[in-house]
């Protein structure tokens, strides 16, 4: 893989973790980043990540639209909401041979394909986690799951060399069920949107058993929806999203056990709370609701399956947004 191949779009919490590691392996790594402040912060002292490893990288960085070379292996570590309006402009300073990586949260691999073609697109499963502190300063919460696939399945010298380039960071594996792991996600995320609604870490919500009961009809409701497109479901870093299938007899031994792992995971990470929750609680921002349970909820229309939890628990993240309920242990409590 030539070395001065890697473009990220998004120099935030994932973006800027990858392409730090990329860096320090001997990649040349160019950001493109749309915050004016984090931009000028990186040009005069650098992109610092702190937390679980402590690195200090001086990184070529971008505005949006100043960057017109060509691109090998375009990495898109943007908001969900962003996809379209980050990539279009850039599609066409793809080489004939180069692909674009989602290191985004959701299915966003449906919508790059639409702009550059599947044969261009390569879908990632990650877990690790991690956040913007301040202009050129990211937070390495530690390290999770990292999964590279094709669209269609294949095991690909390309997918090979981009999997050797990112285990500088942590383990990498490819995989032939690339899908199967990202609705994995998307039902572990339901839950994560979950816990969001309440102001308190994600370990004392799980600690709670009528919020553990809800949380759980949030995943069998995604898992129903994969079901029902086919997709063969894989797990969430121990985290099995089906058994909380809503049809047949409950596993309750599957069900313990992917509650243990979750608390495995987070007792491992510095991060106490979700990146939702920080959005709705620190920031004061709009979530990726629409994007991830929304999506959900869209796929699930179209097929005429009702996910009746997932669409109470979007309305109340949409009036967290809106200022119209607070986080609370009602958000939760009161559905189950």
């Amino acid at each position: 893989m030539d070395a001065r191949s890697f473009a990220i779009v998004g120099a935030g919490a994932i973006g800027g973790i990858v392409g730090a590691h990329l860096i320090k392996a001997g990649h040349a790594v160019i950001f493109i980043e749309s915050n004016a402040d984090h931009r000028a912060a990186i040009r005069a002292d650098g992109l610092k990540i702190s937390g679980h490893r402590d690195i200090v990288v001086h990184p070529e960085v971008f505005a949006p639209g100043e960057f017109n070379g060509l691109v090998s292996h375009l990495l898109l570590a943007v908001k969900s909401r962003d996809t379209n309006a980050a990539l279009s402009p850039l599609s066409h300073l793809l080489a004939d041979d180069g692909y674009v990586v989602s290191l985004q949260n959701g299915l966003e691999e449906y919508k790059i394909a639409e702009i550059v073609g599947n044969p261009r697109t390569i879908g990632a499963y990650l877990t690790f986690g991690g956040f913007y502190k301040e202009p050129g300063h990211i937070v390495y919460g530690g390290p999770g799951s990292f999964k590279v696939g094709e669209l269609d399945g294949s095991i690909t010298p390309r997918l090979e060399d981009l999997q050797q380039a990112l285990s500088h960071q942590q383990p990498v594996q490819t995989t032939s069920n690339i899908f199967g792991y990202l609705w994995a996600k998307m039902a572990l995320g339901a839950v994560y949107f979950g816990t969001a609604t309440v102001d308190a870490p994600v370990l004392d919500i799980y600690a709670d058993a009528r919020c553990r009961t809800v949380l759980g009809r949030f995943a069998g409701e995604a898992v129903a929806v994969a079901d029902a497109l086919k997709v063969g479901i894989e797990n969430c870093d121990g985290f099995d999203p089906k058994a909380f299938r809503m049809t047949g007899a409950v596993d309750d031994e599957a069900v313990e056990a992917s509650w243990k792992a979750q608390d495995t995971y987070w007792r491992s990470h510095d991060n106490t709370h979700t990146g939702v929750w920080r959005d709705l609680a620190i920031h004061k921002r709009p979530t990726e609701v629409d994007w991830q349970v929304g999506e959900i909820i869209r796929l699930a229309d179209q097929i005429g399956q009702d996910v009746p939890n997932l669409k109470t628990l979007r309305q109340i993240i949409k009036e967290i947004e809106e200022g119209a309920r607070s986080q609370s242990w009602a958000n939760l409590q009161s559905l189950a």
